[in-house]
């Protein structure tokens, strides 16, 4: 099965450049210094969440395209660890909107997590 890079990419173990428009059948190996990469493992296509506007000031966005989760919940901490309560307001399908209006500027993670299929992937944004 042929798959088409579509990014351009750094793998960040080694000097490895994936280049777009580049070919590469399942299975291809990569050397990067002494580790090996199979292409399928370097380029993961599944679960892709993206976080906008980032930094932000009122709102972020949160986008999660070729998904398999099912009951998605969020957690968001500060920079420092603490745990703050955050609604996510369904906005499209697989997009939600989190209001930011009352917290204070600063970084922040927010943990993205389906029990059922034991996902779990935190991603930093600035509050403005």
């Amino acid at each position: 099965m042929e798959l088409k890079a579509v990014i351009i990419g750094l793998i960040l173990s080694g000097s490895a450049l994936l280049v777009q428009g580049q070919t590469a059948n399942e299975g291809d190996v990569y050397a990067s210094n002494s580790e090996t990469l199979a292409y399928s493992e370097a380029l993961d296509l599944t679960n892709q969440i993206d976080i906008y506007p980032n930094p932000s000031v009122n709102f972020i966005i949160v986008k999660i395209e070729n998904s398999n989760l099912k009951k998605i919940s969020f957690q968001l901490h500060s920079v420092i660890g603490n745990t703050v309560d955050v609604t996510a307001e369904e906005v499209g399908k697989d997009k939600y909107k989190i209001d930011l209006r009352t917290f204070s500027s600063g970084y922040y993670f927010l943990i993205v997590e389906d029990k059922e299929s034991q996902f779990k992937e935190a991603y930093k944004f600035l509050k403005k």
